[in-house]
């Protein structure tokens, strides 16, 4: 089948290229905020720090984070029984899986979210309710690591005196209320526009959101959840930070990791590698931590985040292939 030139508009670039394009520019982006960040650190002070963790410490991290992935999984099927289509756990963990994956390897979110929508749509559920219990679950783990980022002015006693980081810690909470009321407010005067197919995702994604609030029971256990995966992660920035002599207590770190974890997803990097690293410099830097030992810590936290991410796609990849075989073997049996 020919296609004629004449439907594509003069000037517009094919679908692959803008997509490369992008891609390009955000390895751009990542490439340039690592070195500069690398240029106003003490390289050898961060090679020597990376040289101190031991493999039992990085073994102990990569577990801790597997984990919470474990634990994403369970958060986002119980948020999807609040749909029509409910997944099971074995979906909703293929899906985290792979969204590992990408995640570590693609820029974050965006296409890791993306990555998890088509396994909810595979496993039956509608586009747009593939969007509303993703975006939903990304909703409740915000909620989590804002509430976890805020306690940093309890966990931090000397937080109040420097405004940069009462700013990294507390604004997370406000912003993502001002998000839930947008949305709230977006639920409720746009209803008469819920056939557009644009709008009607949103409107059902602030109906979800009202259902979740109406169940204290649902939104607290999604809630624990969310705080109990932020608790492991925190668990490997602090083993890896113990091996660095960091001098950071748990619960600090608890409430430190989060604006970096945050912050460090926006699309604007592969990973999260430039943006990470130039957060931890700062941020740690303003309480007293060397910024080459603040950037050694988020190296290993980076390097940590792609071995989980090799070893979910591998399973990922053994699992796809055994349903295939699976599936194969019942069509030749019928």
């Amino acid at each position: 089948m020919r296609v004629d030139s004449s439907t594509v508009p003069n000037g517009s670039p094919p679908r692959w290229r803008r997509r490369a394009i992008e891609l390009a520019a955000t390895v751009a982006v990542a490439a340039t905020l690592l070195a500069l960040t690398l240029h106003f650190v003490d390289m050898q002070r961060v090679a020597d720090g990376l040289r101190k963790i031991g493999v039992t410490a990085a073994l102990l991290a990569t577990f801790l984070m597997l984990v919470q992935v474990v634990l994403c999984a369970l958060r986002w099927m119980l948020i999807t029984r609040l749909t029509p289509t409910p997944l099971p756990l074995g979906i909703a963990m293929r899906g985290y899986l792979e969204a590992a994956f990408v995640n570590a390897f693609l820029p974050s979110l965006i296409a890791s979210d993306g990555t998890r929508m088509v396994r909810a749509v595979a496993g039956g559920a509608s586009p747009t309710q593939a969007f509303v219990g993703v975006a939903t679950d990304r909703l409740v783990a915000l909620c989590a690591l804002a509430l976890a980022s805020a306690t940093g002015l309890l966990l931090l006693p000397d937080a109040s005196r420097h405004p940069l980081i009462v700013l990294a810690l507390v604004g997370l909470l406000p912003a993502f209320v001002v998000g839930l009321v947008v949305l709230d407010i977006l639920g409720r005067t746009f209803v008469r526009f819920q056939h557009s197919r644009i709008v009607r995702p949103f409107l059902e994604l602030a109906s979800l959101m009202e259902r979740l609030r109406s169940m204290p029971g649902l939104t607290l256990l999604v809630l624990m959840i969310s705080l109990a995966g932020q608790a492991l992660l925190a668990g490997t920035f602090y083993v890896l930070a113990r091996q660095l002599d960091l001098g950071i207590g748990y619960w600090p770190m608890f409430a430190l990791s989060a604006p970096i974890i945050v912050y460090s997803a926006v699309p604007i990097s592969v990973g999260g590698w430039g943006v990470r690293e130039a957060l931890s410099a700062a941020l740690f830097g303003l309480i007293g931590v060397a910024p080459a030992s603040g950037v050694a810590l988020s190296i290993a936290f980076g390097l940590v985040i792609s071995a989980v991410g090799l070893f979910c796609g591998a399973l990922a990849l053994i699992a796809t292939i055994r349903s295939r075989t699976l599936a194969l073997q019942k069509a030749a049996q019928s």
